[in-house]
Parts: C-alpha cells; sequence; structure tokens
C-alpha cells in the first residue's frame, strides 16, 4: 500500500531526478563543446565586458551608445546559439512547461505533479493487483447468462447495468461528492473486476484512491499501531481520494478489525470521502460479522448492488479444461 503522501514524494523525486538527469546530460556537452571551440569563451568575455560596461554607460552616455552595446551582445548571443547548435548541445526540454520541471506553480502543486503521483500509485498498485487486465473494456458480458431465472431476474441485463453505472462513476467522480457502493454477491462474479476498473479510471483522472484486500489494509494498520511508528497508513485510509476495500470478510475478524473497519466507514461518512466495498457476504451476514453499527451504516449510507450469475473463474477454468 502507498500513501498519498508518500506518492507526492516520490513524483517530485521522479521530476527532480528528471531535470537533474537532463541538465547534467548537457552540462557534459556542453563543456566538450567549449574544449574543441575557444570562441565560446571568447563570446561568454566579451558578453562579461559588455554586460559591465553598459551598467556604466547607462548613467554616463546617451541612449545611442547604450542600444550599440545591447546590439553587440545580441549578436554575439546569437553567435553562441548557433556555435552550441552545431556542436549539438540540446537546450533542456522541460515535460512541463507551466512549471519548468520545479512541481510547484506560484506557491502551488503543479499539475504535472498530481499527473505523476498518480502514476507511482497505479505503479505501485500493478504491482499486487492486475490493473491492466482489469478494465471497462474486457468486461466480459458473455459470461452472464441473458435469461430470467427462478427469482426472475436476468444476470445479463443485472450485469450490464451495474458496469454502466461502474463507467459513469468514474467519469463523474468527485472525492467530495461521489457516492459510497458496496458490491455483494457471490465469488467469482466480477466484483474484484469492476472495482479494479474503478481504481484504474480514478488514476487516469489524476485522483489517488488506495486499495487493498480488507485483510491487507487491517494488517497495514495493526502493524503501525504495534510498532509505535505512528499512524501514517491509518491517516491515508481515512483522508484518500477513494478508498476501495477488496474481499470484506474474508480477513481474520478480531475486535480491533472491527473497530478499525467502523471507523473507516464512518470517519468517511462524516467527511464526506468516497468509499467502495466488495464483498461475498450478504447484509445479513454482515450485520452478524461486524455488529449492526457497521451494518446499519452501510445499508443507510451505500448503494448497494448485488452481482448475479454464474462463477466466471469456474466457467474459464471449464473451457481451458475443454
Amino acid at each position: 500500500m502507498i500513501t498519498k503522501e508518500a506518492a507526492y514524494k516520490k513524483a517530485f523525486e521522479n521530476i527532480n531526478q528528471s531535470l537533474k538527469e537532463k541538465q547534467a546530460k548537457r552540462e557534459i556537452m556542453l563543456n566538450a563543446a567549449y574544449k574543441s571551440n575557444a570562441r565560446l569563451s571568447e563570446i561568454d568575455r566579451e558578453l562579461a565586458v559588455i554586460g559591465a560596461k553598459l551598467a556604466v554607460d547607462a548613467l554616463a552616455y546617451g541612449a545611442d551608445t547604450v542600444e550599440k552595446a545591447r546590439d553587440k551582445s545580441e549578436a554575439l548571443a546569437a553567435e553562441k546559439k548557433l556555435l552550441l547548435k552545431k556542436a549539438q548541445v540540446p537546450e533542456i526540454t522541460y515535460n512541463c512547461d507551466i512549471c519548468k520541471d520545479s512541481g510547484r506553480v506560484s506557491g502551488k502543486i503543479c499539475e504535472c505533479v498530481k499527473r505523476e503521483a498518480a502514476a507511482v500509485i497505479a505503479e505501485a498498485l500493478s504491482r499486487e493487483m492486475p490493473l491492466e487486465s482489469c478494465r471497462f473494456d474486457n468486461f466480459d458480458l458473455s459470461y452472464y447468462p441473458d435469461a430470467t431465472d427462478e427469482k426472475n431476474q436476468n444476470p445479463r441485463r443485472r450485469m450490464t447495468s451495474i458496469l454502466n453505472l461502474c463507467r459513469d462513476y468514474v467519469s463523474t467522480f468527485n472525492p467530495q461528492t461521489s457516492k459510497n457502493l458496496l458490491f455483494t454477491g457471490d465469488s467469482g462474479l466480477g466484483k474484484t473486476h469492476l472495482t479494479l476498473s474503478i481504481v484504474s479510471g480514478v488514476i487516469e483522472k489524476g485522483y489517488l484512491p488506495i486499495y487493498g484486500s480488507a485483510e491487507n489494509l487491517f494488517s497495514a494498520v495493526e502493524a503501525e499501531r504495534f510498532s509505535g511508528e505512528g499512524r501514517g497508513n491509518y491517516d491515508a485510509l481515512l483522508n484518500c481520494d477513494l478508498l476501495v476495500i477488496d474481499d470484506l470478510g474474508a480477513e481474520h475478524a478480531t475486535a480491533f478489525t472491527k473497530s478499525v473497519l467502523y471507523n473507516f466507514i464512518n470517519t468517511r461518512i462524516l467527511t464526506g470521502k468516497p468509499t467502495v466495498i466488495n464483498t461475498n457476504l450478504t447484509m445479513k451476514q454482515l450485520e452478524e460479522r461486524y455488529t449492526p453499527r457497521v451494518s446499519s451504516r452501510l445499508i443507510g449510507n451505500y448503494e448497494g448492488h448485488r452481482f448475479i450469475g454464474r462463477d466466471i473463474r469456474q466457467q474459464k477454468s471449464l473451457e481451458c479444461s475443454g
């Protein structure tokens, strides 16, 4: 898991390192050009003399004298630029023309840092989660039967509706106004695929989500608690743009994890920060496992969507074995 603060820190480091590498490369080529062409050093000396004289001449002489000195200076600068071009010494090209790769504009963090931070968190998540393979455009609806079952439900229509809802969720995502989502249903019905697709889409928009299985998220907070190293992970989970808890109910439930879950849910509701949770448990099972305090907040503050159909992993396994 990577926190928002760590992602921004790494983003600044990446941007700064990229600029340093460009500057170092140019410096090597610049030194080589000066060694091979003495005229460059001569131009620098002439420019220094003109610069010093300009400060005096502006006071002691008329405008014509100053103008001539400036013309001479501009001619020397143009000559130098041409010589450096012939020596193939590149000008530094910035990745961001707005902040010139400083990462800040008028004291505020530049948009390029936010994009880089999003890339950092995407890379970190991709090491643990298959972000690249879980996208909206490869969510295969053909695995859901297009027929009404005994409960008068059509899995294909239901899952098409949920897929469209997830796409709309990303297209309109706002860390202050987006709603909370609760995905329920049996294992192998695509809950993780769609939540990862949401995470990918939110990252592409420049926001910083935190995604993890309930077991890993709770373990990170518990390890932090007993290590005495502060509460960086805990605070990050409370304050990130989007918190996605995968496979709630598969973790080992303790009094501590139940308390942490309640605090995550309750605090993010109070601060208006969106959360997406998926679970194999029913609402009744959630209430029995996590107490009515948790289930009442899920019922009252989350938009619930139940996944239906046949286990896709089993279907794919049968295809491979066939």
